[in-house]
């Protein structure tokens, strides 16, 4: 398997990073709900990208404890003040409007209508996005300035939504491998106008399946998704039960553009092999990072529907800044302050901060794929010249001082104490502190010259 260059300069990072922003930039105006027209069109976009096939499921179909819900149309929302002048306007922002919520026509007095308009606690003058999912309720918000401006008197509500029979859509696209065990990405397209969330995660996860549609001998099978948060993991799973059983493990990708360091939220387990390749991608990639545990729902979204009771698949969870979590005590307390507002918008995140993250997802894939275990065929300490597989190559054998343009060599070394059929080869280059593709060239040769065996078989993991 060829390591292909994808250093900070090389022409390969920035056709990839020139593809994540030209997906920002084109989805971004779309409003986007958990079923509708725009999500549909959003998908349809992504095919430009990536061929995905686009699956539907009916409005109103129970999938699980839960059920489909309708489409939700919006035609036009506003309220007007006591002089005329409208003082709220979906057309001017989608965020005024609470996703999901119900029609309503009727007048008002201020004091009425502010019990039913939001404002953000932390920033005067963003929107915040606010949900009626599964409720239905009507509901408004404003900015903290915007709402300082309005008079006492009365006010006109008009709401015209609709909630229509339909489908929810998944965007999914599979790669065969040479195992029929795969690994899942998933990462979700629901919010309208949310640049972090999620947008973000959507671009990262479309561009890293274009790459490794271009990836020859792929060991592993691999399976991306694209679907409304929550709802849309769930209808997957129902469906989708009879793969459950060769997924390996899974990363869901989101909120990954802002300036936060880079977080991992591990699966369930801990220790999985998406886990353990995607520590080993941040300790070589040189970056600011933090592992951060488990923990359910509150940092996990659909990585908790995967890891949850009775399933037990291992996903993890690339982020940055992160959905706000509660401050519970004993627990880190993550988020980003434009969170779920129309803060979130395109000047929030960066191109490079998106290519950092899809660079350790592949690299984590690519120890994914290195991590077969060896057994030596030998027995105590080989001669390794008589083999012909002594690293001159890498510069050692001449009595100088290893350095980091030695590590393929000081590979051969690790290689010929560690293979002894009991570890993987990730947990050898953990063991040693060495990438895990400085081994390409041991294994390559110890292989050929019969010093070591795969034993990995079908069920490595």
């Amino acid at each position: 398997m060829a390591y292909i260059d994808h250093g900070p300069s090389s022409n390969f990072v920035k056709a990839s990073r020139e593809t994540i922003w030209q997906i920002c930039e084109e989805l971004f105006p779309r409003y986007r709900a958990l079923c509708g027209p725009d999500f549909r069109d959003s998908l349809q976009i992504l095919q430009k990208y990536l061929d995905l096939e686009i699956k539907e499921f009916a409005t109103g179909t129970e999938v699980g404890d839960w059920v489909i819900p309708p489409e939700f149309v919006v035609n036009e929302a506003w309220v007007e003040g006591p002089d005329g002048e409208r003082v709220i306007d979906f057309d001017d922002h989608p965020y005024h409007l609470h996703i999901y919520g119900g029609a309503f026509d009727g007048e008002m007095e201020l004091e009425e209508l502010l019990e039913h308009v939001s404002t953000h606690s932390d920033l005067p003058d963003a929107i915040p996005l606010r949900q009626s999912y599964y409720r239905y309720n009507w509901g408004l918000c404003a900015t903290q300035n915007q709402v300082k401006t309005w008079k006492p008197g009365k006010y006109k509500v008009h709401i015209d939504t609709e909630l229509n029979d339909g489908a929810l859509r998944v965007g999914e696209y599979y790669l065969p491998g040479e195992s029929k065990k795969e690994i899942m990405v998933c990462t979700y397209l629901c919010h309208p106008y949310g640049a972090n969330d999620n947008l973000s995660g959507v671009s990262v996860a479309t561009e890293l399946f274009r790459r490794l549609s271009e990836m020859e001998n792929r060991r592993y099978s691999y399976r991306l998704c694209i679907w409304p948060e929550t709802i849309g993991a769930l209808t997957w799973i129902d469906a989708n039960r009879d793969k459950l059983k060769n997924i390996v493990g899974g990363y869901e990708v989101a909120i990954c553009g802002d300036d936060a360091p880079i977080r991992y939220v591990q699966s369930y387990y801990g220790n999985a092999l998406v886990d353990r390749a995607f520590a080993h991608a941040l300790r070589n990639s040189g970056l600011p990072h933090e592992i951060l545990e488990y923990d359910g729902v509150c940092n996990g979204s659909d990585q908790a529907h995967f890891n949850a009771i009775g399933l037990r698949v291992p996903f993890g969870h690339p982020i940055r800044g992160g959905h706000i979590t509660p401050e519970i005590p004993g627990k880190k307390q993550i988020g980003y302050a434009e969170y779920h507002s129309s803060a979130d918008d395109l000047s929030l995140i960066k191109p490079e901060n998106l290519s950092d993250i899809l660079e350790i997802t592949w690299d984590a894939i690519q120890a994914i794929e290195r991590a077969r275990t060896y057994k030596a065929t030998f027995t105590g300490t080989p001669f390794l010249s008589k083999h012909g597989v002594y690293p001159y190559q890498h510069g050692l054998g001449t009595g100088t001082t290893a350095t980091k343009s030695t590590f393929g060599g000081l590979a051969y070394y690790q290689l010929m104490i560690d293979a002894d059929g009991e570890k993987d080869l990730l947990a050898i280059a953990d063991g040693s502190a060495l990438p895990i593709e400085a081994y390409d060239d041991a294994v390559e040769n110890f292989l050929k010259a019969g010093l070591i065996e795969d034993t990995s078989g079908e069920d490595v993991a």
